[in-house]
């Protein structure tokens, strides 16, 4: 897990750059159309590296 002050900026910057955030990764937890799961906790988003692995990017607040 990485941790941003702004998680939409984060994505934004790693969207640019060609990694996708996966959308709704979990049925549990609706994300919106930028993959950022909101309201429950701090904001997160996943997304996978280039080996397949999942990781996320959450708020630090």
């Amino acid at each position: 897990n990485f941790r941003a002050d702004d998680v939409e900026a984060a994505v934004d910057d790693l969207n640019s750059r060609g990694v996708l955030t996966m959308i709704d990764p979990d049925d549990q937890q609706a994300s919106d159309n930028k993959g950022i799961v909101r309201g429950n906790g701090p904001d997160i988003a996943w997304f996978r590296d280039p080996a397949g692995n999942v990781l996320s990017v959450l708020s630090s607040r």
